[in-house]
C-alpha cells in the first residue's frame, strides 16, 4: 500500500516539476526566435538544477499591463514592486526559501531589474554582485543583441552561483576565477611565438642576396664621411599635477535584503 502512495506522489509530483521549469524563460514581446528560447530555456533548466536557485527571465510589453496593487509591496516600487509580484505570483523559486535570480524587463518603460530572493539567492547575489551582473547584458541590450545578452546573463549568473558554492560570493574585494587563466596565458605566449617565429623567417628569406664583404671600401662615400652633430639643449620642464579624489561610496559589501526577503537592482536598457 505505500508503495502504490508513493508511486501515486511520483506521478503527481514529476509532472508539476516539468510544468516549473517550462516557465523559466518567458517573452512576450517576440525578442527570441523559437530556437533561441528553446536554447536559453535549456541552459537555465541546467544552472537551476545544478545550484538548486531558480534562474528566471521575464520579458513584458508594459509591466502597467498587470493590475496589481504596488502599495501591497511598500518596501519597493516602479519595476522592482513588480518584480515581487512576479516572483510571488508565477516563479516561487527553489526550496524552503525560495531561492532565486529573476532578471525581468518592461519593453514600453525600458526598465530592468534583477531581482534575487531566499537565502543563498541573496547570498549568492550581493547588491556589488548584481550591479557587475548588469554589466553583462546592457551593451547587447542597447544594440538590441536580445539573444547575446541573455546568453551573456546566464553565463555570468552561472559563474557568481558556482563562486557562492565555493564559499566566495561575488563582491567587493573579490573576483571571479576564469575557467583557466594559466591555460589562456600560456595559448597566447605560443601564438605569439608562433607569429614572431613565422616573421622572423619571412625576413631571413628575404636576405638571402645578402653576401659577407671582404672589404669595407664599399661602404664608404666617395666624397669622404660626414658625421652631422646634434645637440638637444635641456631649458625646462612642466610638472603637472592632479588630486585623486576617492570614492565616498560604500565599500562594506554584502546584501540589502528587504521585509520581503529580495534584494535588487534595477535601470534602464
Amino acid at each position: 500500500m505505500n508503495k502504490k502512495f508513493i508511486f501515486f506522489l511520483l506521478l503527481i509530483l514529476i509532472p508539476l516539476r516539468i510544468w516549473s521549469l517550462s516557465s523559466l524563460v518567458k517573452d512576450d514581446c517576440g525578442l527570441l526566435s523559437n530556437t533561441e528560447l528553446s536554447n536559453l530555456q535549456t541552459r537555465a533548466e541546467k544552472i537551476s538544477s545544478d545550484y538548486n536557485c531558480g534562474i528566471y527571465i521575464v520579458v513584458v510589453k508594459n509591466m502597467e499591463d498587470f493590475v496589481f496593487d504596488y502599495e501591497i509591496y511598500d518596501d519597493a516600487f516602479g519595476i522592482e514592486a513588480f518584480a515581487q509580484y512576479y516572483y510571488f505570483e508565477n516563479l516561487h523559486g527553489i526550496g524552503e526559501t525560495g531561492d532565486g535570480i529573476f532578471l525581468v524587463m518592461s519593453m514600453k518603460e525600458r526598465d530592468y531589474d534583477i531581482m534575487a530572493h531566499g537565502d543563498f539567492g541573496n547570498y549568492a547575489f550581493t547588491d556589488y554582485g548584481k550591479d557587475k551582473l548588469a554589466d553583462s547584458f546592457l551593451d547587447y541590450f542597447a544594440d538590441g543583441e536580445w539573444y547575446r545578452g541573455f546568453t551573456a546573463y546566464l553565463i555570468t549568473v552561472q559563474k557568481y552561483l558556482k563562486a557562492a558554492a565555493n564559499g566566495i560570493p561575488v563582491d567587493i574585494g573579490t573576483r571571479i576565477k576564469e575557467h583557466d587563466l594559466i591555460a589562456s596565458l600560456a595559448a597566447g605566449l605560443v601564438f605569439g611565438f608562433i607569429v614572431a617565429l613565422i616573421s622572423c623567417l619571412a625576413m631571413k628569406s628575404g636576405m638571402k642576396s645578402v653576401h659577407t664583404a671582404r672589404i669595407a671600401s664599399n661602404f664608404i662615400a666617395h666624397d669622404g664621411i660626414k658625421i652631422p652633430i646634434q645637440k638637444d639643449i635641456f631649458t625646462h620642464n612642466t610638472v603637472v599635477r592632479q588630486v585623486i579624489q576617492s570614492s565616498s561610496s560604500s565599500s562594506g559589501g554584502g546584501t540589502h535584503i528587504n521585509s520581503s526577503g529580495s534584494s535588487h537592482h534595477s535601470g534602464k536598457f
